[in-house]
């Protein structure tokens, strides 16, 4: 008769072998069917390094690890980093109110600093042309200065890109420089990261992913309407450039030394300046969110996308875990596979996300219980003005003394604005408190509306999700 420990011992010896992180993170990308690419490095070691699917479909071009993507609002953190740069070169200070670089600024933007269009807290609406219109930096920041404010500059937070053009304007007027130029001269290239721009990197075509919007070629980011040295001015410094998984990777590294900002002015780039909303439990910093992590660790981080393109820089300080990860699917949930990815770094287990609902999948909504109260909001969201809505709330809505109407108001206009019409198709979920149902947006594509309810059948929360 074997001793207990021996048994133990050949029971511990026929187990098989944990796999090796990297290869469990590329095993549930696998298994999430996920498109796109992914860098995830922990401790300075990088675990996965990796494309999946196609860049290009038409020409059978794989989604490789040095595939360009276009970054999207990631540009912000670029065009921050300019500004303190150039603060850094004596050539500007944050607390400088916009007149001292824009010409004409009106009387009720006057008091409008850097610091405010830095952390989305000037008062402007976020937008004042297409992304794809031709609109010059003049005629734009023309536009923006002849605009209604929302709120007094520095009293709300609400994520304005219009600020962002405008803080490119003043790189270039502080600079004497283009743009890109600039960034590229004093950012990107010391950082060596000659892979990162607008158009000043020259890739070959062949490159560049292909973005697919609900199965239909999009196209690539370069291939719609441009000015000769990069976006017009609705898009150029907020969003728009593109880049790679090595040389996010090499932005990264740079952060955690002095190689494109000082001491100081990171620290005022990754300060948490202003809540983002009313009890929000993340801050922006200088094109940065800060927040903590799912188990409590300090998370750095941000996300762009177009409703085609995503990508994710999710930067886990405390933990040296750093997820950079892009897709050029409007049907990958980039955001939630992001997130997962860092909890598997950090040695969670987390479940491969079920897979997206087909066409025609969805249950119809009912006509009793939860379902009344989904159609009533769905039905208020679309009338006009606010009345509906109001009465909604009064009838359907767990209370929320937190917020006042204004800013229940403001928000519902801004979602109008960038979904229009609501036609829910169907229940794809339910489980619990919450209720999935699945929305086709007249502004954009169809959609996940996360219906949650309190004990007493109550609605306690809608959770968005169109696109990425």
């Amino acid at each position: 008769m074997l001793a207990p420990f021996v048994i133990v011992a050949a029971l511990a010896a026929s187990a098989p072998a944990e796999p090796p992180l990297g290869e469990k993170l590329d095993r549930w990308l696998v298994a999430a069917d996920f498109r796109g690419n992914v860098l995830v490095s922990k401790g300075g070691t990088v675990l996965l390094r990796k494309g999946y699917g196609m860049a290009d479909r038409e020409k059978g071009i794989p989604y490789t690890a040095d595939t360009v993507f276009d970054v999207g609002s990631i540009t912000k953190q670029f065009t921050a980093a300019a500004i303190l740069k150039l603060e850094m070169q004596g050539k500007l200070h944050v607390e400088d109110p916009i007149g001292k670089y824009l010409p004409n600024v009106p009387d009720d933007k006057k008091s409008i600093t850097l610091h405010h269009l830095l952390t989305h807290t000037s008062g402007l609406e976020s937008d004042f042309a297409g992304d794809y219109d031709p609109v010059s930096r003049e005629e734009y920041v023309k536009r923006t200065l002849a605009s209604k404010l929302r709120s007094k500059p520095g009293e709300t937070h609400f994520y304005a890109n219009s600020g962002y053009s405008l803080l490119g304007a003043v790189v270039e007027i502080a600079s004497g420089q283009p743009y890109e130029k600039y960034l590229r001269d004093n950012l990107f290239l010391p950082a060596g990261m000659g892979d990162t721009g607008y158009k000043l990197p020259a890739w070959p075509e062949a490159r560049l992913a292909v973005g697919y919007h609900e199965g239909k070629r999009w196209g690539r980011i370069n291939e719609r309407p441009w000015d000769k040295d990069g976006p017009y001015w609705a898009l150029r410094a907020n969003g728009g450039i593109s880049s790679t998984l090595d040389d996010m990777l090499r932005w990264h590294v740079a952060l955690t030394g002095e190689t494109v900002l000082s001491t100081v002015e990171k620290e005022k780039m990754f300060r948490r300046h202003v809540a983002e909303g009313p009890g929000a439990d993340t801050y922006y910093g200088y094109g940065w969110s800060i927040g903590e992590s799912a188990w409590g660790g300090r998370l750095i981080e941000h996300n762009g996308g177009n409703g085609t393109f995503f990508a994710d820089f999710l930067r886990y300080t405390d933990d040296g875990i750093v997820v950079i990860l892009s897709t050029n699917d409007s049907e990958v949930r980039g955001g939630r596979i992001s997130h997962a990815l860092g909890r598997l770094a950090h040695g969670d287990e987390v479940p491969v996300p079920k897979p997206p609902v087909a066409a025609g999948a969805a249950k119809p909504l009912g006509a009793s219980g939860r379902d009344v109260v989904i159609r009533a909001w769905f039905d208020a969201y679309n009338a006009k003005g606010f009345d509906a809505m109001r009465t909604f709330r009064a009838a359907h809505a767990t209370p929320r003394p937190g917020m006042d109407d204004a800013e229940r108001e403001k928000r519902l206009t801004q979602m109008r604005d960038d979904l229009g019409r609501l036609d829910p198709e169907g229940v794809v979920d339910s489980a619990g408190d919450q209720v999935t149902v699945r929305a086709k947006a007249s502004n954009g594509p169809v959609g996940t509306f996360k219906f949650m309810f309190a004990k007493d059948g109550r609605l306690d929360g809608v959770g968005v999700e169109v696109g990425n």
